[in-house]
């Protein structure tokens, strides 16, 4: 683990002491759950925007599936990869 150094001042320090203290444990703990938790509040209020701007949907009924049943087909010719070889030659 790494170690970094914050220099706070002392009304936020005496906060987070007060909060390890009442959570029995220490004050990089509680620093690393309110970062954890930003972080995820960030995650969440960019997932919201990217739905709200209708460029992420969310998963449920309306989500189209693969289909579940296949027929393979027999194709006659020249396998697509070779034609297009063939068009940058």
């Amino acid at each position: 683990m790494n170690t970094t150094t914050v220099e706070l001042p002392d009304e936020i320090y005496v906060r987070l002491a007060s909060q390890a203290k009442a959570r029995g444990v220490t004050i990089s703990q509680v620093i690393m759950q309110y970062m954890e938790t930003a972080e995820q509040v960030r995650n969440a209020v960019a997932i919201e925007r990217l739905r709200m701007k209708g460029l992420l949907l969310a998963p449920g009924d309306s989500a189209l599936l693969a289909p579940t049943h296949a027929k393979l087909l027999e194709v006659q010719g020249q396998p697509l990869s070779e034609a297009i070889i063939e068009e940058r030659r």
